[in-house]
């Protein structure tokens, strides 16, 4: 298994990935599902603009990860070194530990570090005004629900961290399974 040759750019394209994705689910709740929220928050419906929130932030974390994954997933150097654990009959988990699970060490910390802004501004504001969010709440919309639902910023950002690595792995877990059996069914060289 060849090693990552630049382990920094690994992490500086995580932050860049991170941050992209924020911005991105600002930007589709802002076109899709503000009104809304902010129509349920002023018509008094604060539970029904939290489930709002709540649903979309799950929801796009799960299509970030399947997306990231799998187009993480179509480059040259990821199909050679699952080709190569494939043909030394390398276990499924064992492929996954190689391929995705030493990546927990910088992509964990580095989802941390993008929430630590809104757990303090959430930890310090005073209301919670759904129909009034500045830009840089709506930034965090894709974690908002968990500091919403708990209510608490420092639970808010453990479960919304937690949430999101094992959505994450579990999508990558998957994926990896299905592409290992694919190739295996596909492959006359890896075929067992």
């Amino acid at each position: 298994m060849k090693k990552d040759p630049k382990p920094a750019r690994s992490v500086i394209t995580w932050i860049l990935i991170v941050l992209a994705a924020h911005l991105a689910a600002s930007l589709i709740f802002g076109v899709t599902l503000n009104i809304m929220v902010d129509n349920l928050w002023l018509e008094g419906n604060q539970s029904r603009a939290i489930g709002a929130v709540v649903v979309y932030g799950v929801v796009f974390q799960l299509v970030f990860c399947i997306a990231y994954t799998l187009i993480s997933s179509r480059n040259v150097d990821f199909h050679e070194a699952l080709k190569a654990e494939i043909r030394e009959k390398t276990p499924l988990p064992v492929v996954y530990k190689n391929l995705y699970l030493k990546k927990l060490v910088y992509e964990a910390p580095v989802y941390l570090a993008v929430l630590i802004p809104y757990t303090i501004f959430f930890g310090v504001q005073k209301t919670l005004d759904l129909a009034n969010t500045f830009a840089f709440e709506k930034f965090y919309i894709s974690d908002m629900w968990a500091y919403l639902l708990t209510r608490n910023a420092f639970l808010g950002l453990i479960i919304s961290l937690l949430l999101f690595v094992v959505i994450l792995y579990a999508v990558r877990f998957i994926i990896l399974a299905a592409m290992r059996k694919n190739l295996i069914e596909n492959s006359v060289t890896l075929g067992e």
